[in-house]
């Protein structure tokens, strides 16, 4: 009797075990993965104190604070959008000349001599430009509409300055992931609207279309997402309200106008704005 007694309780010890075994869940101890936080000071600075890395090419100092271009873009937004995104353009592009047909080109003959399956340069270089171009379109006490040369063109090609910023708002709306909208000038003085994805720009080569850039306006989330979130043609209507026309005149003045022949057949060279020079790259970006 003793003797099952002992060989039940064994049977059971044994069993117990045995679940014990089938249902035991290995722990891993996984090391907590750090939490990077941006650090902005408020918009207090300048902008000065970014610096990028030694190289050819260095940052755009920007022609306001990170805090005047409130209450439409805020500065958290405009100090991380400029000392972590474009600085971090800049640097890339510096590392990725290094040793390449690129390392002794002003930025103008990048894009001209630019293959398009170097994709480091043509990403890094297309958001350096593109940023430069960015900023100095934009003002703190800019006015609400264009004057000069430039509205005329504006209401000759687009019908009036609402119907231009009607479609402007419209394309922009239509990209999909990350892009710019552009706002060109063939040689002749002919305006168009164009979008571009990720970091190309209009003077890169064999994109299907070219011009010359006088307005563009950046579509990536980063650009927008703090203070916008998800309402994008807020966002695109904001930014109307910063736009520095006087600039972008400045920059439509700036090249001599190609007269349209009369006749078709002879005008196919004049009116081909893939043989433009572009004049809107900043003397200190050259």
């Amino acid at each position: 009797m003793k003797s099952n007694l002992l060989v039940v309780l064994a049977f059971i010890v044994a069993t117990v075990v045995s679940c014990k075994k089938n249902t035991l869940v290995e722990v891993v101890d996984v090391p907590a993965t750090p939490i990077e936080v941006v650090k902005v000071k408020g918009g207090s600075s300048n902008a000065t104190d970014v610096k990028a890395i030694e190289g050819a090419f260095e940052m755009y100092p920007l022609p306001y604070t990170y805090k005047s271009l409130e209450p439409n873009f805020d500065a958290t937004t405009m100090e991380i959008h400029y000392s972590k995104h474009h600085l971090g353009y800049v640097n890339n592009l510096n590392k990725a000349v290094v040793g390449t047909k690129y390392e002794l080109l002003k930025l103008s003959d990048i894009f001209k001599n630019l293959n398009l399956s170097d994709s480091e340069i043509r990403n890094n270089a297309g958001g350096f430009y593109n940023h430069n171009f960015f900023w100095e379109n934009m003002a703190s006490n800019a006015s609400g509409e264009p004057e000069g040369t430039l509205m005329e063109a504006i209401t000759r090609d687009f019908g009036s300055f609402d119907a231009f910023r009607s479609q402007f708002t419209e394309t922009s709306l239509k990209i999909v992931g990350s892009g710019w909208t552009w706002l060109v000038s063939d040689k002749t003085g002919k305006l168009r609207i164009v979008t571009t994805p990720n970091n190309d720009n209009p003077l890169m080569k064999n994109l299907g279309f070219s011009g010359i850039p006088l307005l563009n306006l950046d579509m990536w989330e980063h650009a927008y997402y703090l203070k916008f979130q998800n309402k994008k043609r807020e966002y695109v209507n904001t930014f109307f309200s910063v736009v520095n026309w006087a600039e972008v005149l400045k920059k439509y003045d700036a090249f001599p106008k190609v007269a349209v022949s009369a006749t078709p057949s002879a005008t196919t060279e004049a009116t081909t704005p893939a043989e433009v020079k572009p004049a809107a790259i900043p003397d200190e970006l050259n």
